[in-house]
């Protein structure tokens, strides 16, 4: 009998690629550019990630910025005070370009409550991970639509509506274990549904609702180059129906280095508090921020995780707001000494980046992140879904846009170095 694993380590060898012929042959590993930019693939109307300019050639780091249809996130988050809909109007701005008129606004908010649908959700079957169950789910709405192929822009626009309002009831009956087949608060914000579903209609603040509607505004689009966007990007240009793209983008967030931060700087934190207490003693901070980078604290892996980002080094936006954001419900809650812990912890983490790698960076979104899900009363098990749930507005946009204006399929090459038969 033969044995596959076997035989597949023995040759392992002949699968090795050395890591400096990317370098001979020019190839960019991970679609990056040697200082650390991103390779450019494509245009785009949606959205824009900022965290440097150029000026004379040389790169120069400043604030960081995320702009939505020419809207700077802070802006957007501002406007949210005059409306329980701040997620849909950041949904409504991606998809459609323009900022709502407060009329289209509500009658969006009522589209997407009327739309939502579990249909024929199987609960049942076993699955060890929530996002896969929400990616088999999204592949099922393909076999209840009587034309899923249809390719008008119309056609596509309605399907991602359908698949964005019913997602939140897809997560939270396999999460919940039991069907959930409407929201039940057609009046307030999906956020606002999406809280009482999980907290099982107890009471709330509208703290905390404001907070979650917060959290799935900046979470609602990251440009084109994030992997689980380029990712439905890609399968768009193929000419697939919406349902697979928006699937593949969700098996993209599965993995871990796109889409599991949030849950390690959580866990990172429990272990910090666990050590230290919450202290904001920069000596003490200062020295687990040094055991991390050392393999010697949490996972051992030598990261700090909340820290860094691919484009922002100053500040990255969305961080700026879910810290203020934070602090407002702490307060409420009687977590202040938590949230000063974390302040804290990001000053001495990026005084030791500094020391140890001499790299200028900054905190990212899942700094806060965790720790507002947290005061949430939400569970570890589905920050990366929510995370997916509310991002589903941005693959609706981006998918949108290339079927109308990149029809060409999507096709890099690859540089061959394998054995040729004169060798």
């Amino acid at each position: 009998m033969i044995n596959l694993q076997a035989l597949y380590k023995e040759y392992e060898d002949d699968n090795h690629i050395d890591s400096s012929l990317y370098a001979k042959y020019r190839v960019k590993s991970g679609l990056r550019n040697e200082n650390g930019t991103g390779v450019k693939v494509g245009l785009t109307k949606i959205s824009d990630v900022v965290g440097y300019e150029y000026s004379n050639g040389n790169k120069v780091h400043i604030d960081g910025r995320l702009i939505y249809r020419g809207y700077d996130i802070d802006d957007l988050v501002a406007m949210r005070k005059d409306t329980p809909f701040g997620f849909e109007l950041s949904a409504f701005l991606l998809i459609y370009g323009k900022l709502p008129t407060h009329r289209q606004l509500l009658d969006f908010h009522k589209e997407l409550i009327k739309m939502a649908d579990a249909h024929n959700v199987d609960i049942h079957y076993q699955t060890s991970n929530l996002l896969n169950a929400i990616q088999i789910e999204v592949l099922k709405l393909y076999g209840e639509d009587i034309d899923p192929d249809s390719d008008t822009l119309e056609e596509r626009m309605l399907k991602g509506m359908y698949i964005l309002a019913s997602m939140p009831l897809l997560m939270l009956s396999h999460y919940k274990k039991e069907k959930i087949t409407h929201y039940p608060l057609p009046d307030k914000g999906i956020a606002e549904n999406v809280l009482c579903i999980i907290r099982q209609n107890t009471h709330y603040t509208q703290k905390e609702a404001s907070l979650l509607d917060i959290l799935f505004m900046l979470h609602a689009d990251h440009g084109g180059g994030n992997n689980s966007t380029f990712t439905n990007v890609v399968m768009s240009s193929t000419g697939t129906d919406i349902y697979s793209c928006i699937s593949a983008a969700l098996g993209s967030l599965k993995g871990p280095r796109h889409g599991g931060a949030n849950i390690k700087t959580s866990a990172m934190f429990d272990a910090i508090f666990d050590e230290i207490g919450t202290t904001t003693d920069q000596k003490v901070l200062r020295k687990i921020a040094k055991r991390l980078l050392d393999h010697d604290f949490f996972d051992n892996a030598g990261l700090i995780y909340g820290i860094g980002h691919a484009i922002y080094t100053k500040s990255d936006p969305r961080c700026q707001v879910i810290k203020k954001a934070c602090k407002e419900l702490a307060q409420e809650k009687g977590e202040l000494e938590k949230y000063n812990c974390l302040c804290a912890f990001e000053k001495a983490a990026l005084y030791q980046m500094r020391k140890q790698k001499h790299i200028e960076t900054c905190a990212n979104v899942d700094f806060y992140s965790g720790f507002a899900y947290s005061m949430l009363g939400i569970d570890k098990a589905l920050y990366t879904p929510l995370f997916g749930m509310a991002r589903t507005a941005g693959w609706v946009a981006h998918h949108l846009e290339n079927r109308q204006n990149n029809r060409k399929l999507i096709r890099p090459a690859n540089v061959y170095v394998g054995k040729r038969k004169e060798d």
